[in-house]
C-alpha cells in the first residue's frame, strides 16, 4: 500500500507570499505617511502664486487616489455582511410598558403626592416672610396670589 503524501507547498507559499505583502504593503504606508506629512509641511510655505509644478501634483492625486481606492475596497470586504453598527451599540427604542390610562392614573397620584407633601411644609401657621416682615393680605404677582409681605413697624 503506498502512502500519498501532500505536502501543500503551494498553500505554504500562497500564505508566505500574502504574509510577505502585508508587511510590504505596511512599511510603503509608513514611507508614505512619512512623506506625506512632510510634503504637507513644505507647502506650508508655498504661496499659491509660487504654486508647484504640474507634473508634482499630478503624482500627488494619484498617489492620493490609488491609496483611497485600496482603503475602501479593504473597508468593504472587511465589513461586507456585517452591519455597520453592532446590535449591542444601537440606541433602544423606548417601549411604552403602560397605557395611556394607566399613565394618566400614575400622574394624577404623583401630583396628589406632591400637593400633600407641599401642603403639609406650608403650614397655617407659619410665617411665610423674612425675618424683620411681616404678612398684611394677600397680592397677585405673575396673574398668581402670594402673601403680601411689609417691614415690621
Amino acid at each position: 500500500m503506498t502512502k500519498k503524501i501532500k505536502e501543500g507547498l503551494a498553500d505554504l507559499a500562497d500564505r508566505a507570499e500574502r504574509d510577505h505583502e502585508v508587511q510590504m504593503a505596511r512599511a510603503d504606508l509608513y514611507k508614505l505617511a512619512k512623506y506625506a506629512i512632510k510634503l504637507h509641511d513644505m507647502l506650508k510655505g508655498v504661496s499659491e502664486a509660487e504654486g508647484i509644478e504640474g507634473w508634482q501634483q499630478a503624482k500627488i492625486t494619484k498617489a492620493a487616489d490609488y491609496i483611497s481606492s485600496v482603503y475602501h475596497a479593504m473597508d468593504y470586504d472587511q465589513n461586507m455582511g456585517q452591519p455597520m453598527m453592532p446590535e449591542s451599540a444601537k440606541p433602544k427604542r423606548f417601549k411604552p410598558t403602560l397605557t395611556n390610562e394607566q399613565f394618566d392614573e400614575y400622574k394624577g397620584s404623583l401630583k396628589a403626592k406632591f400637593m400633600e407633601k407641599k401642603a403639609k411644609s406650608v403650614k397655617e401657621d407659619d410665617d411665610p416672610c423674612w425675618d424683620g416682615y411681616e404678612q398684611i393680605g394677600m397680592k397677585e404677582k405673575n396673574g398668581k396670589q402670594v402673601p403680601n409681605c411689609v417691614p415690621k413697624k
